[in-house]
């Protein structure tokens, strides 16, 4: 136990130093031979990339095209419209996809350099943020509307039919601006997805949703129940900020003006209606439709043909979750276990730090550990080079450990005092007795618990799905953008997750009788 116990002390304060080091080589990485960059625009032409925030869940302006992989995926007028710019600067352009509700916090931390994806001037926004010039504000790509419901459609023959009524958006959208600016008199319901929307609106809870004419389109064109309301928002106006706007970081004022340039060479050009109706001829080849209000929408697709015309998405989807619940698992275990033998120790200190770690991780939110690791880690250690992936794996490692710390510590407490006092009395060293006594006993105690800790890990890699990296709760993302599907994915999602976790508690049970059969 002692050689074991000076392995772990030795292990932590090469752990210390290894962060040290690592604090100063990023010190280091910040002062480039070159000398640093004044601003953000001097950063981006020394570096030789524009790094953008999109959600790509907003089919024609931003999506994925399932055939493709990495940065050739990620489709769609704002795209296309980022690639623009980033020619017109000289750089490469690299797409950062998140949910959409990270999108701007990703900019304010310095992760990406431009935020893009739908965004409508606010107030409040400008004061954190340095906003755009406005596009995609004339002709038919600037075209917003409502959706309602179709057995409605006599009743919204314009926008002040549409007082007092309870109108959904997306919040922080181009949308939302529009509802509180041009339906002053309506009730606004927020909202944080288009799927959510379109479920407020089948199911009544709301009276309408605010939406891009295009997108609704696409989703009424897979349900008949719904139809794009003949009332559209007034898009002309003469505004600096009317349509769409593109976020930075405040204060990068150079780079900003650097966009307005571009923006003011794109809207004089009008490529960006071009770029627009690209994008849906894209979408088109991948049978995305936006023709739902011309009267040829379709009786909504139940959940098996859902299922049985994408189930390679949804197989790939599961196998990415299985894939990175046995990873945090595993080394969570092993992780975990060694936490929990410092635990037991007779050191103080360590006792301490590991009691704070497991508090910590236990006492906080995984969602928020998501964030912290994937936004904070590679600031920290840039020299790493920490993908998303890796930023999420290590995240859901380090929780699953502080819960299986406990639960081995648990175990090992709850083995009978009797059995190491024989050991000892039969000469067996700490390290023997851990190994061949303690552990084997204490593993049939927290079986159940383990398994438990397995189930539950394989849910919470749902929570991952904020950050695009393939899991099975990204293919209602994939389904939504590309498919406009807003229902059927959730069911089919929590079938599969239902099925999974029901054979994983049985097989566990059954080895747990197994172990039982020596008692």
């Amino acid at each position: 136990m002692r050689k074991m116990k000076n392995t772990l002390i030795l292990a932590v304060m090469i752990f210390c130093l290894w962060i040290t080091t690592g604090l100063s080589l990023a010190a280091e990485e910040e002062q480039p031979a070159q000398g640093n960059p004044a601003n953000r625009l001097e950063e981006i032409l020394q570096r030789g990339k524009l790094i953008v925030a999109t959600s790509p869940d907003f089919a024609p302006q931003e999506f994925i095209d399932d055939s493709k992989k990495g940065q050739e995926q990620y489709v769609g007028s704002d795209i296309l419209m980022a690639q623009y710019i980033a020619d017109q600067l000289g750089v490469e352009l690299e797409i950062q996809a998140m949910d959409f509700a990270m999108v701007l916090s990703s900019v304010d931390l310095g992760e990406s350099d431009m935020a893009i994806s739908g965004f409508g001037w606010k107030e409040d926004r400008e004061d954190s943020f340095e906003l755009s010039d406005g596009f995609n504000k004339t002709g038919e790509a600037a075209c917003q509307g409502l959706m309602i419901r179709r057995a409605d459609a006599e009743k919204y023959p314009d926008l002040a039919s549409f007082d007092g009524k309870l109108i959904a958006a997306q919040a922080g959208s181009l949308q939302e601006n529009y509802v509180q600016t041009q339906l002053p008199q309506a009730t606004l319901e927020t909202i944080t997805s288009m799927d959510i929307g379109i479920l407020s609106l089948t199911t009544n809870k709301v009276d309408a949703l605010a939406s891009d004419c295009d997108v609704a389109k696409g989703y009424v064109s897979k349900d008949n129940s719904l139809i794009l309301a003949d009332a559209r928002f007034d898009t002309t106006l003469e505004d600096q900020h009317a349509g769409n706007v593109l976020a930075v970081k405040k204060g990068e004022t150079e780079l900003i003006a650097a966009i307005n340039n571009i923006i003011a060479d794109i809207n004089e050009k009008g490529l960006y209606e071009q770029w627009k109706n690209e994008a849906k001829t894209r979408a088109s080849e991948l049978g995305i439709e936006f023709d739902g209000s011309e009267g040829v929408a379709k009786k909504s697709p139940g959940v098996i043909q859902v299922f049985q015309e994408n189930s390679g998405i949804f197989m790939s989807g599961l196998w990415e979750t299985l894939k990175l619940a046995a990873i945090t698992v595993f080394f969570g275990t092993i992780f975990g276990a060694l936490i929990a033998i410092i635990k037991l120790s007779k050191n103080p200190l360590l006792k301490f730090i590991t009691a704070v770690y497991v508090e910590v991780l236990r006492g906080t939110p995984i969602l928020v550990q998501l964030y912290i690791f994937r936004f904070f880690l590679p600031m920290a250690f840039p020299w790493l080079n920490l993908s998303k992936y890796a930023c999420v794996v290590i995240a859901l490692v380090f929780n699953s450990s502080a819960y299986v710390a406990e639960i081995i510590r648990s175990g090992i407490q709850a083995v009978d005092k009797g059995q190491s006092e024989a050991a000892k009395s039969l000469g067996m060293s700490n390290r023997h007795m851990m190994m061949k006594i303690i552990l084997p006993q204490a593993v049939k105690n927290i079986l159940p618990a383990l398994g438990n800790e397995f189930v539950t890990m394989i849910k919470e890699t749902s929570l991952a799905s904020t950050f695009y990296i393939g899991e099975l709760m990204y293919t209602r993302t994939l389904l939504m953008s590309t498919k406009f599907y807003a229902w059927q994915p959730l069911i089919i999602i929590a079938a599969i997750y239902f099925v999974v976790t029901f054979v994983l508690s049985k097989g566990i049970q059954y080895m747990e009788k197994r172990m039982s059969v020596s008692d």
